[in-house]
């Protein structure tokens, strides 16, 4: 499956789209590059101290680190990106309310195989 790729100019719309039909898609450089080390630089401590995953799902050696909201300040600007939310609330459109219910930094580690494309 090739994942398709849109730079951070797309609408909302035109997201939501390729989301409906593929299930996934990447918005390229929707945050400054500035703001993404800000927020590595903010993470970077308790990276370090997620240990690596327990099977071979999780990765033997990649690390999954949660709760970015509660341990970066500038990834709540993230997620509240306006084009983040115009999306969220057009794949939502039937629901009354839209809840975050995780925030993941996946650092995958050397010779780990590819995860296949998954819903969490």
């Amino acid at each position: 499956m090739t994942i398709r790729h849109v730079p951070a100019t797309a609408t909302a719309d035109a997201i939501k789209a390729i989301l409906t039909e593929d299930g996934v898609i990447v918005v390229d450089n929707v945050v400054a590059p500035d703001i993404m080390d800000k927020v590595r630089a903010e993470l970077a401590p308790y990276i370090a101290a997620t240990p690596v995953g327990p099977d071979d799902f999780a990765g033997r050696r990649t690390r999954r680190t949660g709760g970015l909201i509660a341990r970066s300040e500038t990834f709540r600007d993230i997620v509240q990106h306006p084009l983040v939310l115009a999306t969220a609330r057009g794949v939502l459109a039937h629901s009354a309310t839209i809840q975050l219910h995780l925030t993941q930094v996946i650092g995958i580690g050397p010779g780990e195989p590819a995860q296949q494309i998954h819903r969490d």
